[in-house]
């Protein structure tokens, strides 16, 4: 498993859907470890301010929101 290729999965996805449930990007069959390469992903995805982390509500579903870019 690579950070990059799961970044740009993530970033894939997020070009069809303007808002991702959290909890579906991770993978039970990758266990562990795929737990942790999607985690960094959307840290670094975060980093680079390319995507948002949106929860609306205390204990509510956390989502991820693409940055439309601005040139």
């Amino acid at each position: 498993l690579s950070t990059r290729e799961r970044m740009t999965q993530i970033s894939e996805r997020m070009r069809n859907e303007s808002f991702i449930e959290f909890t579906p990007l991770f993978n039970k069959e990758e266990g562990k470890i795929g737990v942790v390469v999607t985690f960094l992903a959307i840290l670094e995805l975060l980093k680079d301010s390319l995507i948002e982390i949106v929860q609306s509500e205390e204990f509510g579903p956390i989502h991820i929101k693409g940055i439309e870019e601005t040139h």
